[in-house]
């Protein structure tokens, strides 16, 4: 009985001690509790139900970097920002530092976490825009020097910033941007998800120098991008699983509307999907069953006060004591208690990537359903979907093929980040240098194997099979020698144009032959080039003599070289349409057999000059002791 009354008194006191906390005026922290609602988020059905196409995960860098968040490239390079007030360049082979801004802030995390990149853009000209969430909005010269352009200690529309977060940048150089909240700096976050919304979309003038805001009150607005034709752009609310559109040109212009809203999730960063539309990362997976207690308690302000108010007074000692004796572990006890990462506890462990067409249509949906959570962006990169996370400690990507198959079979190489679509490689067509062979009527289809950035793709000629006894020489280059130095020596060339009369000829076809090169480079010596167009008929055919004896292959051409008596062996035809014919099968048998022998030598070169160039180039990685975790 007794036991009872000592737990019914210790329940008055502590509900009592509650009401003090929630009620008494003047306690901080100093922000707006009222009540509001928002849709309720839902499960989506049919073909954007949950699937694992997420899960086949690659994880790269383990342990070396801390929070790769957001992602964009340039000139096939990917670059993520980390802690720390980094932003490093990332492949396969090592982290490469390319910049890192300031020292110490003057915030309460000096050690811990004293600079954290929140967003990177790429503008046309190569110059990087960052938003760092501690230190302001800086633009970095493609040689790594930077300058602030935004100061976020100043008042904006008399309030100043305290989590800047997203933004993109338009082609004249404004700069839209994002404030997350004006109450509570980031490493105070969880404040701010009790506290009303105070969230803002910012526009930075770049003639003017001066930045607008053009919405507020929005619900932890964090990602924002334009649209390919920037008649819109659209900006994430993370805590009210919403969508907003906001127009920019047109009858709309500086009108917003709801574009998506009830998302399964907490929407993150938008990244582009390279055909005009966007990915949207949801950092984790909400619905019915899977509610978020943070959204429902945006109908009880009071309840939310009670625990902003419970956190601060516990968060307070601690920050008196770091303010005396600044130190790493009474730091670590601070981002402990308001950092969003203690609430990853109470994250269900589901994260989403959604695709939304030009228009903001949500037209499909991927999900990570295991190995790890609290995804942040999703970005495309060299046929990968690069994951995101501001805890992580490592770099996540997965196949394009397996996270989003119809984006795979459409994506487009890229030169320029900014643009994200650039146009896909064109194929060249050409011939390569080999020993000269003859080859006969028949159609043949060959593959070759794999190529590198300086490999050519081309069409095979596939001769008419009406007239049998006629065959056209396909002038190859294989000569298993590692480089060709140029020659002065000028010999005319032959290229090969639609045929616009009626005579006998061969029929080019293109094929998807893809032929290797061992960076072979321009010869004028007496071997005549051809260039070969796709779908043409050969006017003028260069058809080299062919002899039986054996050619053992040079290592080196020069002209200067080559006695004047060669021309009778190899001469090039070039006024009628004359072509060889009755070539005896043994020749062709021994012709080609040396073709295959050539191929490979030339596949073994480029293997082992692949080996050289990737052990050179191999980047250094950062020391563990740089980065801050």
């Amino acid at each position: 009985m007794g036991y009872l009354k000592s737990i019914g008194t210790a329940f008055i006191y502590t509900a009592l001690l509650l009401a003090v906390i929630t009620f008494l005026p003047g306690l901080p922290p100093d922000a707006t509790f009222l009540e509001y609602s928002i849709t309720p988020p839902t499960k989506l059905s049919g073909k954007l139900d949950i699937n694992n196409r997420l899960n086949e995960i690659e994880f790269l860098h383990i342990g070396k970097l801390k929070g790769p968040e957001s992602f964009d490239s340039y000139n096939g390079e990917l670059y993520t920002g980390l802690h720390g007030g980094y932003v490093v360049k990332i492949d396969e082979k090592g982290i490469i530092p390319f910049v890192k801004f300031g020292g110490k802030c003057d915030g309460i995390l000096q050690y811990y976490e004293c600079g954290k990149v929140l967003g990177i853009k790429f503008d046309k000209k190569g110059n990087l825009y960052v938003i760092d969430t501690y230190l302001g909005i800086f633009k970095v010269d493609p040689s790594g020097n930077y300058q602030k352009i935004i100061d976020i200690s100043k008042p904006i529309a008399n309030k100043i910033p305290k989590i800047p977060n997203g933004l993109d940048v338009a082609e004249n150089g404004d700069i839209f941007w994002t404030d997350s909240s004006t109450d509570f700096p980031l490493y105070d976050g969880i404040f701010s998800m009790f506290a009303n919304p105070s969230g803002r979309l910012i526009r930075y003038n770049v003639a003017t120098k001066t930045n607008e805001v053009l919405l507020e009150n929005l619900a932890f607005a964090n990602g924002v991008r334009l649209s390919k034709d920037e008649s819109f752009l659209i900006v994430l609310e993370t805590l009210a699983s919403r969508i907003i559109k906001y127009n920019l040109k047109g009858a709309k212009a500086g009108q917003q509307e709801i574009l998506l809203e009830g998302l399964p999730g907490l929407p993150d960063n938008i990244n582009d999907d390279n055909h005009g539309g966007f990915l949207i990362s949801l950092y984790t997976y909400i619905d019915q069953e899977h509610p978020q207690l943070i959204q429902t308690l945006m109908p009880h302000p009071y309840l939310r006060k009670m625990l902003a108010r419970l956190f601060t007074l516990i968060e307070a000692p601690f920050k008196l004591m770091q303010s005396v004796y600044p130190n790493f572990y009474v730091e670590r006890i601070i981002h402990a208690i308001g950092s969003f990462e203690t609430l990853n506890f109470m994250m269900v462990p589901i994260s989403v990537v959604l695709q939304l067409d030009s228009t903001g249509k949500l037209v499909d949906a991927a999900y990570l359903t295991d190995q790890t959570s609290s995804l942040s962006s999703g970005f495309i990169h060299k046929g990968y979907l690069w994951i995101g996370s501001p805890h992580n400690e490592y770099v996540a990507r997965v196949s394009l093929k397996q996270a989003f198959p119809h984006l795979a079979q459409t994506e487009k190489l890229m030169h320029h980040s900014n643009l994200q679509d650039t146009k896909e490689r064109p194929k060249t067509y050409s011939t390569t240098i080999k020993s000269p062979t003859v080859e006969t009527a028949k159609p043949i289809t060959k593959t070759a194997g794999n190529t590198d950035t300086s490999t050519l793709t081309g069409t095979s000629p596939k001769t008419s099979t009406k007239q049998e006894k006629m065959a056209t020489p396909k002038l190859s280059t294989s000569v298993p020698s590692t480089t060709v130095k140029p020659s002065t020596t000028s010999v005319p060339s032959t290229t090969i144009k639609p045929n616009t009369t009626s005579v006998p000829s061969t029929t080019i076809k293109p094929s998807k032959t893809s032929v290797s090169s061992t960076n072979v480079k321009p010869s004028t010596t007496s071997v005549p080039s051809t260039t070969v167009e796709p779908n043409t008929v050969s006017k003028t055919t260069p058809t080299p003599k062919v002899t039986t004896a054996t050619t053992k292959p040079a290592t080196k051409l020069n002209t200067e070289t080559i006695p004047k008596s060669n021309n009778k062996e190899i001469k090039s035809e070039t006024v009628k349409n004359k072509v060889i014919s009755d070539v005896k099968s043994e020749n062709i048998k021994e012709t080609n057999s040396k073709s295959k022998v050539n191929k490979q030598t030339v596949q073994n070169t480029q293997f082992k000059a692949q080996n050289q160039e990737h052990q050179s180039n191999e980047s250094p990685e950062i020391n563990n002791n740089d980065i801050p975790k």
